[in-house]
């Protein structure tokens, strides 16, 4: 695995926005002023910008799919020398700790005191994220890149056909690239028969699905996206003979059937002579060290100082309160469960959905940068494979260009409105742009917490419901419903990672709730064996913003102002929740001041 501090799953640094189906007033920043201005008043420390923009350029240097996938002009940032490589696994060197260390040590180095304001939360996050790191860093055999819901087997297709090309020289990276894959697949395999000799492969049930998953890849030759995509950008390039895109067509045609293609093939036969070899199976909790790497899991997405069994305690709260909210409602309007099943949108155009949403978030939320937003569908060969939808971020220095991919199979008409909040306004699409906007240091950019980013996103799915019906009482049952259904999942995260359930006791679990089939049943437990953690960064991360709201509607009454509120937290940017929390007391009392 390519070796940073900045410890990756994936050997490329590239930012995917997911999201899971589950059941069921100021101004935007002052152009006009430098960075500084706007940020804060305080001077900053040069050698500290210094030091953490070479720690940017050193970082997104470990492969060129990630320069391009940040940059649309590397060379403007100082990047001018680096290998077009997916990157490599390195076997050789996979423990951090020494790097850690050093890095802790340098950062150290400074005198927190003498950092502008906007530093200091960058000073913040990185002492935390390496704090983390070095807690956690002999467990690094546990990453994998492979999962049936989020592996990079299912990713990198719409990675691949999401490479932007704004001049030639991109398509000639591109091409290298996407010939460098079969390479890099065998990299991965190389990895996982690291893992497997320590006991930490996969079971079987998740290796076949993962190899069907390559196989439909492989087999869909008709509707391969990575052909189609490829002309269709080729199309939009100036300055390029007929001759020389009929030549990068016949390239890159060759790459795909010669690189990507045995690539997926190596991928499969590597998994196949693995079967067979796990240890141990179900949960994290069963394997050696499993409930630290769970906690680890856990603590580097959310940031939030609690214990899981605080986490599961807090998730029966916001359980409870959700299904009584709920119970009160129908008590009071006995049809509204009857408008429930029987609800149909207004709108079932992605664009006005996303137009909406933009034009009716102004009251509550601050202005955000103008940019566009292409609407694309999942190929049919990764339908059913691949999430719900997809935001892919934006360069840095490029944020007119997002993409919002919608996976027709599995996102109908009625859940549209609230994955467009998710993926587009108030969410992803808008907290990421917004973020960047205000000029954040660079390193800033390759630090997403799972539970800021994704919670603020689910944060925003629930709130989506009070904008896109007039029915108060609907709205509240249709945001219970989300929320109940939310921590349920992530209870069963918790209860088959860490508490050692079973499948019969995630059936048992949800037959509380109605909920019963066993079909049912053993999807949900094979997605926490798969991708453990994953629910509990969207819930979790949910419940922390919905907290840090309480907290200060409780300090402020009448004096809280919503949009004050999610300016607080989108002008921090991701950052562990602890920042958010322990920055809420100040700006609670600049609140009250006004």
């Amino acid at each position: 695995m390519i070796h940073t501090i900045f410890k990756k799953c994936s050997a490329f640094l590239i930012i995917l926005c997911l999201i899971f189906s589950f059941t069921g007033c100021s101004p935007s920043p002052d152009k006009s002023k430098s960075p500084e201005t706007q940020i804060s008043n305080d001077v900053k420390n040069s050698e500290f910008d210094s030091y953490v923009n070479e720690l940017f350029k050193e970082t997104l240097s470990s492969d060129a799919f990630s320069i391009h996938s940040f940059l649309q002009h590397p060379e403007n940032y100082g990047i001018t020398d680096y290998e077009v490589t997916m990157g490599r696994y390195d076997i050789e060197d996979l423990d951090a700790t020494k790097d850690i260390t050093d890095a802790i040590n340098d950062l150290k180095a400074f005198d927190r005191n003498t950092l502008s304001a906007n530093q200091q939360i960058t000073y913040d996050v990185l002492l935390k994220y390496f704090e983390t790191e070095l807690e956690y860093c002999d467990l690094y055999l546990f990453d994998t890149d492979l999962s049936t819901t989020i592996g990079l087997q299912v990713q990198l297709p719409l990675l691949y056909a999401e490479y932007s090309f704004n001049e030639e020289k991109d398509v000639k990276e591109y091409l290298t690239l996407i010939s460098d894959t079969d390479e890099f697949f065998s990299s991965m395999i190389e990895y996982e028969n690291l893992r497997s000799e320590n006991g930490l492969f996969m079971e079987d049930y998740l290796a076949d699905e993962i190899i069907e998953q390559c196989r439909t890849f492989v087999e869909s030759s008709d509707d391969n996206i990575l052909i189609s995509t490829f002309n269709e950008r080729l199309d939009t390039l100036t300055g390029i003979s007929d001759e020389q895109k009929n030549s990068y067509i016949k390239q890159n045609e060759t790459a795909v059937n010669d690189n990507i293609i045995k690539g997926y093939q190596i991928l499969i036969e590597g998994l196949e002579s693995l079967k067979g070899i796990s240890k141990y199976s179900g949960g994290l909790c069963n394997y050696p060290n499993g409930n630290k790497y769970f906690e680890y899991l856990i603590k580097k997405d959310i940031g939030w100082s609690k214990s899981i069994d605080e986490y599961n305690e807090l998730l029966d709260t916001y359980l409870n309160s959700s299904l009584m909210s709920m119970r009160q409602i129908i008590a009071k309007d006995s049809t509204v469960l009857d408008r429930f099943e029987a609800y149909s949108p207004k709108h079932t155009d992605p664009k006005e959905i996303l137009s909406e949403l933009r034009e009716k978030i102004a009251a509550d939320f601050p202005q955000g940068p103008s940019v566009n937003c292409d609407i694309k569908y999942v190929t049919k060969s990764l339908e059913d494979y691949a999430s719900p939808a997809m935001y892919f971020t934006p360069q840095i220095d490029n944020l007119e260009k997002n993409s919002i991919y919608i996976n027709s199979a599995s996102t109908n008409n009625e859940g549209l409105y609230s994955t467009l909040a998710h993926e587009g306004y108030p969410g992803h699409l808008y907290q990421i742009t917004y973020f960047s906007n205000t000029r954040p240091d660079l390193i800033r950019h390759l630090l997403s917490f799972g539970g800021y980013t994704e919670g603020w996103a689910t944060y925003c799915e629930a709130y989506s419901y009070s904008l896109e019906s007039s029915d108060k009482n609907l709205s509240i049952i249709q945001k219970a419903n989300l929320t109940s259904t939310l921590c349920l999942y992530a209870k069963i995260d918790i209860g088959v990672n860490y508490y050692n359930w079973t499948k019969e006791n995630v059936a048992s679990f949800l037959k509380n709730y109605g909920i019963e089939g066993d079909e049912v049943v053993t999807q949900i437990y094979n997605s926490m064996i798969s991708e453990p953690g994953n629910y509990c960064k969207y819930v979790l991360g949910y419940i922390g913003f919905c907290e840090l709201k309480n907290t200060a509607q409780n300090s402020l009454g009448n004096k809280f102002d919503i949009k004050s509120f999610h300016k607080y937290i989108l002008d921090l940017g991701p950052v562990q929740f602890d920042i958010l929390f322990g920055r809420l007391d100040e700006w609670i009392k600049s609140e009250m001041e006004k």
